[in-house]
């Protein structure tokens, strides 16, 4: 049958420093629980970071997008213009071959 020592030093040395222990595990839980919450900190500060940059992109892109449209939209203006002028001319040489044509020239 094993004996209690509870008066025997050793004992009380262990008893005398429990509280000592018990603050230094509480402080290192304390640390171990701030180093997770940097730890996820960082995480959602990268995740952010990468939102952000994402998110900045795609706005330069659209601001690029939109140049290419407005110069197609004024290509297209000329195009239509140009289009008009030689649709104008093809009419005025088909006029003068119905004249010539029927020798009213």
């Amino acid at each position: 049958m094993a004996q209690a020592h509870f008066g025997s030093p050793a004992h009380q040395a262990a008893m005398g420093n429990l509280p000592g222990m018990m603050l230094i595990a509480g402080a290192t839980m304390g640390l171990a629980q701030g180093l997770f919450n940097a730890l996820d900190g960082i995480a959602e500060a990268k995740h952010q970071q990468a939102h952000y940059d994402a998110l900045g992109a795609a706005k330069a892109h659209a601001y690029e997008m939109e140049d290419l449209a407005r110069a197609a939209v004024l290509a297209v203006a000329e195009l239509e213009a140009e289009v008009a002028s030689l649709r104008q001319a093809c009419q005025q040489r088909q006029d003068v071959i119905v004249a010539l044509s029927s020798g009213r020239a």
